[in-house]
């Protein structure tokens, strides 16, 4: 049996960011889910058993994701060493946990900068080198797992994370602020999927 693949997702509180990149990830790689995808979700500051955010909880409904049954926690070094990809939210949480654990750097991102790196890399690139690492039938989980090292790598090009690279942080603000940090969650995963898609 294939060894799971972890997803980590990162934010402050761990009720608006970070569920929903966990719940909204689990959604878009669906068959990943089903092939040994893992994803789960702290925050460096975690409003410790909480609910999503009404707000963001709506939104993540919404799109066809599971919304229910979430519990925020704080995010751990243990969380961290076992993660295959970690995805924050910011720069700052992305500094968080590297520094908790320097090893993880190489596959720690923020969303945002996952879609810009695949952007950057583009989907014909992609595609032909996950065919050459992983061949042509490889499962949906495998892609991703090999998609990671690929994108490390183009950051040697693209640069390092900056501002445009952050999620707004929409808690206790309008409705608005909600809208523009669930696109900015959604926006890099769709990427993503589009570029390591068959």
């Amino acid at each position: 049996m294939t060894q799971d693949f972890t997803v980590l997702t990162v934010c402050t509180g761990n009720i608006c960011r970070s569920p929903a990149m966990e719940r909204l990830f689990v959604q878009v790689f669906a068959d990943a889910a089903e092939e040994g995808l893992r994803v789960h979700s702290g925050g460096t500051y975690a409003h410790d058993g909480e609910d999503m955010q009404p707000p963001m909880k709506q939104r993540v409904a919404d799109y066809g994701a599971d919304a229910d049954d979430f519990t925020a926690r704080q995010v751990t070094a243990a969380m961290v060493e076992e993660a295959d990809l970690i995805l924050t939210a910011t720069r700052e949480h992305l500094e968080d946990v590297t520094a908790e654990v320097p090893g993880a750097r190489a596959r720690a991102f923020t969303v945002r900068e996952v879609g810009r790196l695949a952007e950057h890399l583009g989907r014909d690139a992609v595609r032909a080198q996950l065919r050459d690492v992983v061949g042509e039938g490889a499962t949906q989980r495998d892609r991703i797992a090999a998609v990671v090292p690929l994108l490390d790598r183009a950051r040697q090009d693209a640069g390092r994370p900056g501002p445009d690279d952050d999620v707004v942080d929409p808690y206790m603000l309008p409705e608005d602020v909600y809208d523009e940090s669930f696109q900015q969650i959604i926006g890099p995963i769709e990427v993503l999927a589009e570029v390591i898609r068959r």
